[in-house]
């Protein structure tokens, strides 16, 4: 047999092979679960997260940005970029030209950086993005080739009604079908707010946010023709018991302070008027130290310089020392809000009715504002746990796996321990 034929009949054998793993087309399910700490886990039967504890790699230790709220970290766990390069600060900021941050899914507010199903998009890779914050733009639309319509979050479809979309793609079989899909579900935070982290409430979330991850797993275990699938799962910050309010208004009233407040839970800023002293301000302040710091902008410890020293942040900023909680200016109705203001209620009490059992927003360092993760699937390793994953690295690490570059600009780093083979330096 002459070389010419023994190249030609080794090529048809190539061809006649199946796809290996490496030349298989991969789908990756991005997840978010809001408000999930891994002390609820423990506290309740999760037979598909126990399976990927032995099936692929996962950490007690996502470690949020802060500050340790939701659309921060829903930004940067998207973006793979920090606050002070994408612009949303807290749930709540006020821009000098915008006004104050509403309550819309406008990525128009971003300052910078480009989610997943962006970053896929440009480089020729279909997405689906499902209530997400940040998955439309008022100046451009939905920014994936699939994405649910903006909605107030009370409003948003349910998680059963999100998990059915995802499924539904996953099982196209069609040249357009998305290779990334990302996938916002609302538990078990707001359970745990109203009645404690390992509540039977929040703790039923949990065991529902199970039984989505063991459909996912099923479909993508199941993908055929050459196909396969990667899951990674998150939450945007953990959870910890809270008692004491901090009752701003009050605070604000008392010392005469010209300001505007925008956050709540475990910081505010204070945005104040032409005229009000910052260091009279400060100094006013300063008798709280027992529930919280105050801190200049740009002025920030290390913890927090990823806030950067933009003019969302405000004058001033005030952090807030477990298990106090702050009550913004936006937090009260009117009734309540006069209240507040005036002596009925002190400057730090504890409510009689109300009250969170939980919350979030904290230093980073404080170990219940970290979440779970749970990567599973093609190219992940193997019975792994792993030490601590950073929120801002989930972005680049989903990238890689989809064989694309990330976005432009990032702060993250493929998280190599997660990945069967880690990337080549």
């Amino acid at each position: 047999m002459s070389s010419r034929v023994v190249s030609i009949f080794s090529v048809l054998m190539l061809l006649l092979l199946p796809l290996s793993a490496s030349a298989a087309e991969r789908t990756v399910v991005l997840v978010m679960f809001d408000g999930f700490a891994p002390a609820m886990a423990d506290a309740t039967k999760t037979p598909a997260l126990d399976r990927i504890k032995q099936e692929g790699a996962w950490s007690r230790h996502l470690i949020p940005v802060y500050p340790s709220l939701s659309l921060p970290n829903h930004t940067s766990y998207v973006t793979g970029c920090l606050p002070a390069r994408h612009g949303i600060v807290q749930n709540g900021f006020i821009d000098p030209t915008l006004g104050k941050l509403p309550e819309t899914a406008d990525a128009d507010w971003m300052t910078g950086c480009e989610s997943v199903w962006q970053a896929a998009e440009r480089q020729g890779v279909p997405a689906a993005a499902f209530n997400f914050w940040n998955r439309v733009s008022k100046t451009k639309g939905k920014l994936a080739s699939i994405a649910n319509e903006y909605k107030p979050w009370a409003e948003l479809p349910s998680d059963e009604a999100v998990l059915t979309e995802a499924l539904g793609l996953l099982k196209r079989t069609d040249a357009k079908r998305p290779r990334l899909i990302a996938l916002y579900f609302r538990g078990p935070d707001h359970e745990a707010h109203v009645n404690g982290v390992t509540s039977p409430q929040a703790l039923a979330e949990v065991r529902k946010a199970d039984r989505i991850v063991g459909k996912l797993m099923g479909v993508l275990k199941a993908l055929g023709d050459g196909r396969e699938g990667t899951l990674i799962v998150g939450t945007d910050h953990g959870m910890m018991k809270v008692d004491q309010v901090i009752n701003l208004p009050r605070i604000i009233n008392r010392h005469g302070i010209r300001a505007r407040d925008a956050g709540d839970g475990g910081s505010v800023y204070l945005y104040l008027e032409k005229g009000e002293s910052v260091e009279r301000v400060e100094k006013a302040l300063s008798g709280y130290s027992h529930a919280f710091t105050v801190h200049r902008t740009g002025q920030y410890p290390g913890a927090y310089a990823g806030l950067g020293s933009g003019k969302r942040l405000g004058d001033l900023m005030l952090v807030v020392k477990p298990p106090y909680y702050i009550a913004g200016t936006d937090s009260f109705p009117w009734y309540a809000y006069w209240l507040g203001t005036s002596w009925f209620w002190s400057d730090t009490f504890t409510p009689d009715f109300g009250a969170l059992a939980a919350s979030h927003g904290y230093d980073t360092s404080i170990e219940e504002m970290h979440g779970v993760f749970y990567a599973w699937g093609a190219g992940i390793a193997q019975g792994k746990e792993i030490a601590r994953v950073e929120n801002i690295d989930v972005h680049p690490t989903v990238m890689h796996l989809l064989g694309l570059q990330p976005g432009n600009p990032v702060d993250g780093k493929v998280a190599a321990d997660v990945l069967a083979v880690p990337p080549a330096p």
